[in-house]
């Protein structure tokens, strides 16, 4: 049950540009362990030029005199990273050229200023550095969960193929089995 003293919840509909992911050129990804007080383009390979030692327990540099310790992480087997960002909102409105011109089932829906959102890929990536403050990240980081996700669901996906109307029953009764 709603409230008028609540905050209305912002939400927007996302909409990929296809085409920006086949023109993502490869890119070199550090993920660092501070946060930015900064939205937009900044010229990081003028200021961020790593000089990447190879230590005992892994990788290590300093970042403004802070030690930082890391390793490479690699993308899970059959995925692909994507440096993400939103499109401005001149774009809003105008065709994507990578759509298909043809008719579809379905009318879609009218877009609209302040709900619809354009996101393009700049960059891909199939690794990245991740760095610890003084050690490197455990098995416990946030980014290591969300790398076991593309598996989990595809086993999920496999587990579940096939399951449905009267199959669903059967199924049911064998997930214990693998």
């Amino acid at each position: 049950m709603e409230s008028g003293d609540e905050v209305a919840i912002e939400r927007h509909r996302v909409h990929l540009r296809p085409a920006t992911l086949r023109d993502a050129a490869p890119a070199t990804l550090h993920l660092l362990p501070c946060e930015v007080a900064m939205d937009g383009p900044a010229p990081v390979g003028r200021f961020f030029t790593p000089a990447i030692c190879q230590g005992p327990e892994g990788l290590e540099v300093s970042f403004r005199g802070r030690s930082l310790r890391g390793e490479e992480v690699a993308v899970p087997p059959g995925v692909v990273g994507y440096v993400m960002v939103t499109e401005e909102e001149g774009l809003m409105g105008k065709p994507d050229p990578s759509r298909d011109s043809g008719t579809y089932d379905q009318e879609e829906e009218p877009l609209e200023r302040d709900f619809d959102r354009f996101i393009g890929a700049t960059a891909s990536f199939s690794r990245f550095t991740l760095w610890g403050l003084e050690t490197i990240p455990g098995p416990d980081a946030k980014v290591r969960g969300a790398l076991t996700w593309p598996s989990l669901a595809a086993a999920c996906a496999e587990h579940s193929g096939g399951c449905n109307g009267t199959e669903r029953n059967s199924c049911n009764n064998h997930k214990g089995d693998s």
